[in-house]
């Protein structure tokens, strides 16, 4: 565990016999990052609200399948990592996210559970949606207007929609490991200047 004066972190490493949430951990109010790593949670806790001044949050290969609004909506979170668990689907967020990174690759996550999921979402700049079952790409990935990473390998994607040229801000664009065709292949590298 690192402690500062202003800054609080812990990082934890769980094993497979880990099946619940360190509920202690809700105690921390004063804690700013948060990673676990491992673990088998079946249930993630609503009350993660209470952690007021967490910045940086990491459920890495914890196995969750469900995750609760709230985790999104931490008032001073602005970088989640939800990478390698077993989301199928996100919450309806109906209020602002203040997160400017989010890490969901490795998860079952297609593109119509992502559908209205990035429409409260204003800030975000680096998406990893990697190694998911994406086919599309969802309709309110075109509202984030700073966006600059965006991950999409290793998904379902036979090609890219014109529309994503709308997202002025993006630089960097993966898109490898994807069934698109040829033909596809050549229309995207002369739109989006990406060589395959």
């Amino acid at each position: 565990m690192f402690e500062s004066r202003y800054e609080k972190r812990i990082v934890m490493k769980c094993d497979e016999e880990q099946s619940k949430f360190p509920i202690e951990l809700l105690n921390l109010w004063d804690l700013t990052e948060l990673e676990i790593i491992g673990g088998n949670f079946t249930y993630f806790p609503e009350d993660i609200s209470i952690l007021k001044k967490l910045k940086k949050l990491s459920l890495i290969s914890t196995k969750i399948s469900v995750i609760p609004k709230e985790v999104f909506l931490l008032p001073e979170l602005t970088y989640l990592s939800l990478k390698n668990n077993r989301l199928k689907s996100l919450p309806e967020l109906g209020d602002r996210s203040n997160l400017k990174q989010l890490i969901l690759g490795r998860n079952y996550l297609n593109a119509k559970s992502l559908e209205s999921f990035f429409n409260e979402m204003p800030g975000l700049s680096v998406l990893d949606l990697g190694h998911n079952l994406i086919g599309d790409i969802p309709e309110s990935l075109y509202r984030l207007s700073k966006l600059r990473r965006l991950n999409l390998e290793n998904n379902k994607l036979h090609g890219l929609p014109l529309r994503l040229k709308e997202l002025k801000n993006l630089q960097h664009l993966s898109i490898t490991d994807n069934p698109i065709p040829d033909s596809e292949k050549a229309i995207i590298e002369k739109n989006f200047n990406i060589n395959f």
